[in-house]
């Protein structure tokens, strides 16, 4: 390939889709790791995003405050002596630490390994402002855009199968089984493969990403206590949920999702609508009390439950307790 060849990706219509992606998540990821004070570990994964999984292995193994203070204290006074301090912290990759700086100021740092990123056009910059001088490219996140841009082959429609079998994993719906041969599929691939599955997947959804790189455990979901969380009465909240099912050591598969046979009434119509075209899914049910089903099945089946619920008045692993907060921003 050649310079040509990647003004021609540029021009294409999927490459302009996947920066509309990669730029939401880069601005957000950008957004958060400039207010430091405010991030908690559902931003932190908006920022491994653009990280790596260098850093989304080893930030969370510390107290997520000493990577606040770090972060803090390269945005008061950005020398190298700072950055060094979190790469030395947390034992990172010197291209872990490169994204940092990146993600921080684009403006100024390329990504970290960019010219390994871009060996899939056959070219290699030994500056990286002639990048941006040959390219036309504003700054750096034009160049990140680029690196992770990985075109699936119209000649070889396996990855592509490969990936949609994986985007159309349903929590609610599909088999365990199931779950398991296409990971086992997954597993089998080559590494040029599993990263060009990972990228997409961190574009697309980052649940499956975490998904089909983990050990996933089963959940059940307070359907009622998530809908009238903080009096909303809003079935939006647990959709967002369903769509969010992953925390810093692994994700959830398959889900539950355990009603009060009175739900129905405390919705709006459309919301309605919405609560009866999820109850066809298989794992979804209504019990008068909701919390006696959910701590008979999470008891039975060792599930982790949902809910901003204590359950006080019955028994169960209390380690198996999730507040809504872990998996959504509230």
């Amino acid at each position: 390939m050649s310079i040509q060849r990647i003004i021609n990706v540029l021009n294409e219509k999927d490459y302009y889709e996947h920066v509309k992606r990669m730029k939401k998540i880069f601005n957000l990821a950008n957004f958060y790791i400039k207010k430091p004070k405010e991030l908690d570990n559902r931003r932190m994964f908006w920022i491994y995003r653009v990280l790596g999984n260098d850093a989304e292995r080893k930030i969370p193994r510390k107290h997520l405050n000493d990577f606040q203070f770090l972060v803090m204290h390269v945005l008061k006074k950005p020398t190298e002596n700072r950055f060094e301090d979190i790469k030395k912290h947390y034992n990172l990759k010197d291209e872990t630490l490169q994204n940092i700086k990146f993600l921080i100021y684009p403006d100024k740092f390329p990504p970290g390994k960019y010219n390994e990123g871009l060996k899939k056009y056959d070219v290699e910059f030994y500056d990286s402002k002639i990048i941006l001088k040959k390219l036309k490219f504003k700054d750096y996140r034009d160049l990140y855009y680029l690196m992770t841009y990985f075109p699936i082959d119209s000649k070889s429609p396996f990855i592509q199968n490969i990936l949609d079998e994986i985007l159309g994993l349903n929590p609610l719906l599909s088999k365990k089984s199931y779950y398991i041969k296409i990971k086992e599929i997954y597993k089998s691939l080559n590494n040029y493969e599993k990263q060009m599955i990972n990228i997409h997947l961190k574009s697309y959804s980052y649940y499956h990403y975490k998904l089909i790189n983990s050990n996933p455990r089963g959940i059940i979901i307070d359907g009622s206590n998530i809908i009238r969380f903080e009096n909303n009465n809003k079935i939006k909240t647990l959709i967002d949920l369903i769509d969010n099912l992953y925390i810093n050591e692994y994700a959830f598969f398959p889900c539950i999702i355990v009603f009060d046979k009175n739900i129905e009434y405390i919705l709006n119509y459309e919301d309605r609508d919405i609560l009866r075209e999820l109850s066809n899914s298989k794992r979804v049910y209504y019990n008068s009390p909701a919390d006696e089903l959910i701590i008979y099945i999470s008891n039975k089946l060792k599930y982790n439950i949902v809910s901003n619920d204590k359950f006080s008045e019955y028994e169960f692993d209390n380690n198996l307790l999730y507040e809504i907060g872990r998996f959504i921003d509230v």
